[in-house]
């Protein structure tokens, strides 16, 4: 690589991460060319040859956002340790995870290209990715004990699903008392799936209800 090739990817390495830190602490709304022009310390000219759009921007921001969520996983597992039950302990762990910033940003352009059909397209493509990645780390934080179960891919799309709506519903909520008791319940509700027998019909109905297959994760949500 050159020197050039390296110049040009520090700046736009550069302009991501002023879009991230926009967004995770401005909103989508407020997080406009300008603004990460200005952060980032570059020219007009420097960010429009690396973005041409906004929406081009917000893209590669998912990407880095992705990367955070990961590294936040990582210090969730740390902070929470290898004692106690695994399956309760995983669902704190993500539950944790999706309640960062970061998190908080991703589901805010979610939100935004409900009524952004250009946006919507932007992310469809780069969440494919993404899905991707956030379930490969799901499946590091319930470990091989869990994930050995014919009913896991079920109970791990459930689970994220609903912590996601958790996370979104935090906006409107004064403490974790109730959201705690909940992922107690989920985990009494789920265990019995997780250490069943192996038996795929049990769990063939419900993936086939979602329209998913139990081991495929690629698609875009």
């Amino acid at each position: 690589m050159t020197k050039r090739d390296e110049q040009r990817d520090a700046t736009r390495a550069r302009i991501v991460d002023a879009a991230v830190e926009a967004l995770i602490e401005v909103g989508v709304a407020a997080t406009t060319t300008l603004e990460v022009q200005r952060r980032a310390g570059v020219s007009r000219g420097a960010l429009l040859h690396h973005f041409p759009t906004r929406h081009d921007l917000f893209g590669a921001a998912v990407g880095l956002l992705v990367t955070r969520n990961e590294q936040a996983v990582r210090q969730e597992l740390i902070a929470a340790g290898p004692k106690g039950d695994a399956l309760l302990r995983s669902l704190h762990v993500l539950r944790a995870v999706m309640r960062r910033p970061s998190f908080a940003a991703e589901f805010e352009l979610w939100a935004v290209a409900r009524t952004d059909p250009q946006l919507r397209d932007v992310l469809r493509r780069v969440e494919a990715v993404a899905r991707r990645d956030l379930y490969r780390v799901v499946d590091q934080v319930m470990g091989p004990e869990l994930t050995a179960s014919p009913a896991y891919p079920i109970v791990a799309e459930l689970t994220v699903q609903m912590l996601r709506g958790m996370t979104i519903s935090d906006v409107l909520r004064r403490d974790d008392t109730g959201s705690n008791a909940l992922l107690e319940h989920w985990a009494r509700i789920v265990r019995p799936l997780l250490t069943a027998a192996d038996d795929s019909s049990s769990v063939a109905t419900p993936t086939r209800a979602l329209g998913r297959r139990p081991t495929s994760r690629t698609e875009p949500s």
